[in-house]
């Protein structure tokens, strides 16, 4: 009795894929069809205009941001100077003040 298995000219024949051409992006595929160097296939085009968005990576700006030490001498860089620049302008009125009184 017969146990199947691999029989010679059973299955479907391979596609001859030696006259499709091979380009090694999407875009140049498109670009091709477009000049007409070689003829559209609708799934081959379909297929390139959903691959060429994922082809490169998105150029994005860098972030440069500090290290958070540097972050925080910033910080308290800012907090120093506000409470200098407060300082001043409470001395500044206490000495018009004084000055005033002086003057009478």
């Amino acid at each position: 009795m017969p146990r199947g298995g691999k029989r010679p000219g059973a299955g479907r024949k391979p596609k001859d894929r030696s006259k499709q051409d091979f380009f090694e992006t999407a875009e140049k595929y498109l670009e091709a069809v477009v000049q007409g160097k070689t003829s559209p296939d609708a799934v081959r085009v379909s297929a390139a205009r959903a691959l060429i968005r994922y082809q490169e990576p998105h150029k994005r700006a860098p972030i440069k941001s500090p290290p958070p030490r540097a972050l925080q001498w910033k910080e308290s860089k800012n907090t120093e100077s506000a409470v200098i620049e407060d300082f001043e302008q409470k001395a500044a009125e206490i000495r018009a003040r004084h000055a005033r009184k002086g003057t009478k």
